[in-house]
């Protein structure tokens, strides 16, 4: 009966210890967590901004502006536009290119 008793508190004492480890790894483990979903949110937030700043570049109006204030470019006068029977005459020598493209 004593070996039995020294047992039982052994085995009380093992499980007091291990269980003590285990509730403090187990608060460890949620501060992790916490701080991850932390982290997760403010990332959320700054994926938020980014597309609505990038919204905001892309916009076709402000584009246009930018284009026509920077840019100064202007439009395309149809006497500029050519056929491509109108290039035959344009000779292009020593083209990497065109040899690759003839070759089956």
């Amino acid at each position: 009966m004593r070996r039995t008793s020294i047992f039982s508190v052994f085995v009380a004492a093992i499980m007091s210890v291990a269980l003590f480890y285990l509730k403090y790894e187990v608060k460890n483990l949620e501060g992790q967590l916490n701080k991850l979903n932390h982290s997760i949110i403010s990332d959320r937030e700054a994926v938020h901004v980014l597309k609505a700043e990038w919204s905001h570049l892309n916009d076709l109006d402000r584009l246009k502006d930018l284009a026509i204030r920077r840019l100064k470019l202007q439009e395309t006068d149809p006497r500029q536009l050519k056929e491509a029977k109108d290039l035959s005459h344009v000779q292009v020598v020593n083209d990497p290119d065109l040899e690759v493209i003839g070759q089956p």
